[in-house]
């Protein structure tokens, strides 16, 4: 079990950086595709979902085409079903023990920019494929600062703090979109699209977050300001990087 710190990944693999997701929703029955379309559980039969909550309603979850990694490999998000087991971060595989999807519409014309998903490009954040992330999903990041300042190279922030950062940007947004939210018998960390890693908390924890308390998740987050300092470290420290090195200095002893 991970240890309940501001920083976490004490003990833990550094295989990259990785993503999580700060809010879950509660566990209802899972959905299925048919035809391009999403099917949702409504008492005894299945009916086609619509689109009744926006970009402002839902700003976690996984967005539907990520893959996540599962006993049976890589598959994506919304092939996920109940009772499949999916490979984490600190516990191996764990069984999905619920699946809530939410199919939201994108309209721009009702949503404010600050709801908009990020896209990210390949290898912005140790994921080898793009992917596309909701702005209050928490992610975590790797850097050489917050080791040096807390103790931990790695944190979990917003992914929203990242917009501008190594070509991570908010196009606009349209139609349609489904979100995925996994839930596990408690909170986990799952690996998705090769390199990022996402948080699946509770129900139970989400309550916490809704009604102010203390949640009992290990895997805290940090606020928005706190996180756009770690994040303008992070520029620094890619610019360090970039920075050309300095002709070694070679040094001619004389014998007297």
């Amino acid at each position: 079990m991970p240890q309940s710190c501001l920083f976490v990944g004490q003990g833990r693999s550094r295989e990259s950086p990785q993503l999580v997701s700060r809010k879950r929703h509660g566990r209802c029955r899972t959905g299925k595709i048919r035809d391009g379309k999403m099917l949702a559980w409504n008492k005894a039969t299945w009916g086609r979902a619509t689109a009744h909550n926006t970009l402002r309603d839902v700003t976690t979850g996984i967005i539907a085409g990520t893959k996540v990694a599962t006993e049976m490999g890589w598959r994506v998000v919304e092939a996920v079903t109940e009772g499949d087991k999916v490979l984490t971060f600190d516990g191996g595989l764990q069984t999905v023990i619920s699946v809530r999807r939410d199919l939201i519409s994108a309209d721009p014309n009702v949503t404010p920019m600050a709801h908009w998903p990020l896209d990210v490009p390949a290898d912005a954040l140790g994921n080898r494929e793009a992917m596309r992330l909701l702005p209050a999903q928490s992610i975590l990041v790797e850097s050489d600062t917050a080791e040096d300042v807390l103790g931990d190279p790695f944190a979990l922030i917003p992914a929203a703090s990242l917009d501008g950062f190594r070509g991570i940007s908010r196009p606009l947004p349209g139609g349609e979109i489904e979100i995925v939210h996994l839930e596990f018998a408690q909170d986990e960390i799952v690996f998705a699209n090769l390199g990022a890693l996402f948080l699946c908390k509770r129900s139970a924890s989400v309550l916490s977050d809704m009604l102010n308390e203390t949640a009992q998740s290990p895997y805290q987050t940090l606020s928005a300001e706190e996180a756009d300092v770690l994040v303008g470290f992070l520029e620094v420290e890619d610019e360090g990087r970039r920075a050309p090195a300095r002709p070694a200095t070679h040094m001619m002893v004389v014998a007297a």
